[in-house]
């Protein structure tokens, strides 16, 4: 373990630490191979209710610090999204420009603060407390934008197959941003691995996704403290790596 990256091979961790290959946790082998256990095992299986278990557990748990995670998302999202209509609605072009570019603006910030909600899930499954600093650290982000336009323009695609090809795409897409973030996966990378961790799991991770959307819709999207720890649980499970009780 280090501060830092030692040579070709060394990954980065979801604490900030790099690790050598040989303590690699499961992703695809060279090679195409099977996903592997940190230590050496197969893969691990989902078990949904277990994993919706620990994520509510989790969230009792730290409850405070996860509410404050989610509500620094609520408001700054909201606010970008307040400010943006507010400066649109003058209808001259300057407006419509300025309006526009505010969004995009939001837009990488909610891309930062869906990197730091996944950061924070993980920290929860490595027996961390979770911590709101964790939405705006920048670690591994630029992969993480790449890969999340990458997916951005799979769900376009979606879209043209008569909507059915976005489902699919969010179902296979799941875990992308896991991998960015707790293997340091390159953008292709991380869409790749997730399409395969997805299709060697599909009848229990598509399960699995239906009911986070369910909770999450039916919730207005405050649920997402619970879920969120949910799917690193899923994630690490499925990739064989140890969770923390």
């Amino acid at each position: 373990m280090s501060d830092s990256s030692q040579g070709p091979g060394w990954w980065q961790a979801s604490d900030g630490k790099w690790y050598p290959p040989e303590q690699a946790p499961s992703g695809p082998t060279p090679g195409g191979g099977d996903f592997a256990m940190a230590g050496g095992g197969t893969a691990g299986t989902l078990d949904i209710g277990a994993a919706l278990g620990y994520g509510w557990n989790k969230f009792v748990q730290y409850i405070g610090q996860i509410i404050l995670i989610v509500l620094v998302i609520f408001v700054v999202q909201g606010a970008f999204f307040a400010i943006s209509r507010i400066i649109g609605a003058d209808n001259s072009i300057s407006a419509l420009v300025l309006g526009q570019a505010v969004a995009i603006i939001g837009w990488v910030i909610g891309l930062i603060l869906q990197a730091g909600l996944i950061r924070a899930g993980l920290a929860v499954t490595n027996g961390q407390a979770p911590d709101v600093s964790m939405l705006f650290q920048t670690a591994n982000l630029g992969s993480f934008i790449i890969a999340t336009i990458l997916v951005g323009l799979l769900f376009f695609v979606g879209f043209l197959a008569c909507c059915i090809g976005m489902i699919v795409v969010a179902i296979f897409t799941l875990f992308y941003g896991y991998f960015v973030i707790d293997r340091s996966a390159q953008p292709v990378d991380s869409i790749s691995s997730s399409f395969k961790l997805v299709k060697e799991n599909f009848g229990s991770v598509a399960l699995f996704a239906v009911v986070v959307f369910v909770l999450n819709l039916i919730t207005c999207g405050l649920a997402v403290g619970v879920t969120q720890i949910a799917t690193a649980y899923a994630y690490k499970s499925l990739t064989g790596q140890p969770i923390a009780a």
